[in-house]
């Protein structure tokens, strides 16, 4: 006998948020597009978009999650819209809690965003069927994505639901909302040359029926080389710097720009280093875009079993600038605003011309553009992965690490260069890694209860087949679990090792032999004479009842010493958990080189360790006084050893040099350079402030964030920053001697720098 579990497989879902802060609510706009860029009001637009899905978090804290956003510098918020989860029943539709989506388009509109509603219905995304609704499937003659009647007429009416629902909220551009752009399917281009001509007439169908429903605002198709017109066709990947739309008059748009990567049960878990999501974003305007978007900005979590296969685990975090607690991960989140703010300093340029290129050496190059002959913004890029450069442009000499770009809005001041990255950093690589500003809570003084469940089929529901009945088939996608139970007759004399093949796309099988767990995966050897396993490794579903930790953030359970299964909280699923599934311990580095191409395996970290132990609990799913715990674990695992984290303040550190450039912002068209000096910049997540500078250190200082020491030259300048800093949420301490009343003769020869640790709490 033997119980097969099965993560239903989904493609990619993409979620992109922009910020305008010209957008007004309720001010109808007209929204089109030529060959440069996205027409709002007969104004080219150049745009920063983040995807943020909505079911992905709690409508508690989305407002949080835009600002923020917008103040990470965007202009446009970009979601998918999940099918499956809309219309669960045929005809019968929720838009409710996590997936109230006029509620979250309107949220995105108070802040005074865009917003790009990517409505598919196909969305992958790495969710569950990939966002179609398991009844589709059953849907006698249907064929999904292709020249099929009852596929499109299923696929229109769920179409003109989402229009209609839209406009009934206003919230088209046209009618004074924050839509600007819709889209229609989703990468569809990387599967169509299976489905031959039905393919390229269902693109065709796709395009008419998306227009046909009167948006008044663009439509997009991402990664569809033959989207017909008036559809634009858009770049999904690591890199868009050398994609080109299908038509002239069509605007180079990126509608998927990877900030990390997503985290699978049984893989280390990936990340992308800044300095190439930076150089990919610069490489992208400099060489002609004008609308670009992050997937993820915010990633979130895949409460319940939201998660797709194959092995996505319920982290959905992404590396992404706003991790899934809705914490600012640094250096990204600064390091992007920062590229952002300079970026926004050449829209102008950006607009008014197509970029003129010029060759400066081997793998070196600049792209300029030009509002009339002698006002120009330019890009220098040296897109060697392994050699530093200095190159010559309109006569002045300027160092371009390698792998980097430097824009110049002046055609002359650099005010940003993507591998000096100088915005503040964390202490640890996860939220909740800094043991001194977490509060634990074992959950072992709380009382367990818990049963065994029985082995094998039983109930009224059980039936008999002649061969095995498939998992989705027979569930319709109610749950992870199927029971199949045979019995085989072994003669005397028969070799008492055998071995069980199953072919399945599912992921995991525990196998049991009379009762007793002898496997788990999905080739497995039996010993049918013996066949025994300590039966506390079998099926146990666990309850406790614990007291909600003070504060107002976000939780974490720690369930690194279970083994798998899935979690409860007053009812609401918290995902599905796997922490004995570990990652090879080979493929990860101590630093990954950010130069040269960047692809999911190329920057790993914890291998050999479990992808993911501590599980989000929003907030708000938690009350005063009592809550209840429920855990049906599948392996054994020690329950005791439970625990719930919260946060209760931050470390943060910061190291610039006076060789590093002044602030983006302290540079103003007409004015140029403001400000001469680089500053350290320091600020705390809303409701902490600066509590204590822990160091503080003048000239050459040596170690880490989190490990910083004086080095051989050494200014104590503590007091300094601490009269700055102390008490407030955020601070700014210019690099100079000057400010920092020291010596200009002190250090003499010696590129002297600041380096900073600071510890925010409430």
């Amino acid at each position: 006998m033997g119980m097969l579990k099965n993560f239903i497989a989904c493609v990619l879902l993409v979620v992109l948020f922009l910020q305008n802060s010209c957008f007004e609510a309720g001010l109808s706009a007209n929204v089109t597009y030529d060959h440069r860029a996205l027409v709002i009001d007969g104004k080219r637009r150049v745009l920063q978009s983040g995807s943020i899905h909505y079911p992905r978090s709690t409508p508690e804290v989305w407002p949080e999650l835009i600002r923020k956003s917008k103040e990470g510098g965007l202009e446009v918020i970009e979601t998918y819209v999940f099918w499956n989860y809309h219309e669960p029943i045929r005809g019968q539709y929720y838009f409710e809690g996590r997936f109230d989506l006029v509620r979250f388009v309107k949220t995105v509109q108070e802040a005074g965003l865009f917003l790009h509603l990517r409505i598919g219905p196909y969305a992958c995304a790495e969710w569950n069927y990939g966002g179609f609704p398991v009844w589709l499937h059953f849907i006698p003659g249907i064929q999904f994505r292709t020249t099929n009647n009852p596929f499109k007429e299923e696929m229109k009416r769920f179409l003109a639901k989402i229009i209609d629902l839209m406009k009934q909220e206003n919230l088209f551009a046209s009618q004074g909302g924050p839509i600007i752009l819709a889209q229609v399917e989703n990468e569809y281009g990387n599967v169509e040359w299976a489905y031959g001509v039905g393919g390229e007439l269902y693109v065709k169908w796709a395009a008419d029926t998306a227009v046909n429903l009167n948006t008044s605002v663009p439509w997009v198709m991402c990664q569809q080389e033959d989207a017909p017109d008036p559809i634009i066709n858009t770049c999904n990947g690591f890199y868009c710097d050398g994609f080109t739309p299908n038509s002239p008059s069509k605007p180079i748009m990126w509608t998927e720009n990877y900030s990390g990567w997503f985290l699978s049960f049984g893989y280390a878990v990936p990340f992308r280093p800044v300095e190439d999501l930076a150089f990919a974003v610069a490489r992208f305007f400099e060489t002609g875009g004008t609308f670009q978007n992050y997937y993820m900005y915010f990633g979130g979590t895949n409460f319940g079993r939201t998660a797709g296969g194959p092995l996505v685990a319920t982290s959905y975090d992404y590396d992404a600038p706003i991790d899934e607690y809705g914490f600012i991960r640094q250096p990204k989140w600064g390091h992007l605003r920062e590229l952002h703010k300079a970026i926004k300093l050449c829209e102008e340029y950006l607009i008014s011309s197509d970029p003129t290129h010029q060759k400066l050496g081997a793998k070196l190059e600049a792209h300029i553009y030009h509002k009339s002959s002698n006002d120009c913004a330019a890009f220098l890029a040296n897109y060697d992965s392994s050699s530093d450069a200095n190159v010559t442009f309109n006569g002045n000499v300027y160092f371009l690490p390698a792998w980097s770009v430097s824009i110049l809005p002046d055609c002359k001041n650099v005010v940003f260069n993507t591998a000096k990255v100088i915005s503040q950093r964390n202490n640890g690589d996860h939220p909740f890694a800094q043991q001194k500003n977490v509060n634990e809570l074992l959950l072992a003084s709380s009382a367990f209860s818990w049963y065994e469940e029985k082995v094998g089929i039983s109930g009224n529901r059980s039936f008999v087949r002649p061969d095995l009945a498939e998992q989705i088939n027979t569930t319709k996608d109610t749950s992870d679990y199927l029971w199949y139970t045979a019995s085989i007759h072994v003669m005397p004399g028969q070799g008492k090792e055998v071995f069980l093949n199953i072919e399945s796309l599912g992921h995991a099988a525990l196998v049991f032999v009379n009762k007793k767990l002898v496997g788990l995966f999905s080739v497995i050897l039996i010993d049918l004479k013996n066949g025994k396993r300590d039966i506390s490794s079998g099926e146990w579903i666990y309850q406790t009842t614990f007291l909600a930790p003070e504060g107002k953030g976000p939780l974490a359970l720690n369930l690194a010493s279970m083994g798998k299964g899935q979690a409860w909280v007053n009812g609401q699923s918290i995902g599905r958990y796997w922490s004995a599934y570990l990652a090879p311990s080979t493929g990860c580095t101590k630093k990954c080189d950010y130069r040269g191409s960047y692809d999911a395996s190329k920057c790993q970290k914890h291998c050999g360790q479990p992808a993911q132990t501590l599980y989000h609990i929003p907030r708000t799913w938690v009350h005063p006084g009592e809550n209840l715990l429920v855990i049906h674990e599948e392996l054994g695992g020690d329950p005791s050893k439970i625990s719930l984290l919260t946060k209760t303040g931050q470390h943060i550190c910061s190291f610039v040099s006076e060789a590093d450039p002044p602030p983006v912002d302290s540079w103003k068209p007409n004015l140029g350079v403001v400000s001469s000096s680089p500053q350290v910049r320091l600020a705390c997540e809303r409701g902490w402030h600066i509590a204590a500078i822990n160091f503080a250190s003048y000239g050459i200082p040596e170690g880490n964030c989190g490990s910083f020491r004086p080095g051989a030259c050494h200014m104590d300048v503590l007091p300094i920053v601490q009269k700055a800093c102390v008490g407030q949420i955020e601070c700014s301490i210019p690099v100079s001697s000057a400010y920092l009343g020291v010596s200009a003769g002190a250090c003499p020869g010696l590129l002297k720098a600041l380096a900073v640790e600071a510890h925010c709490s409430i």
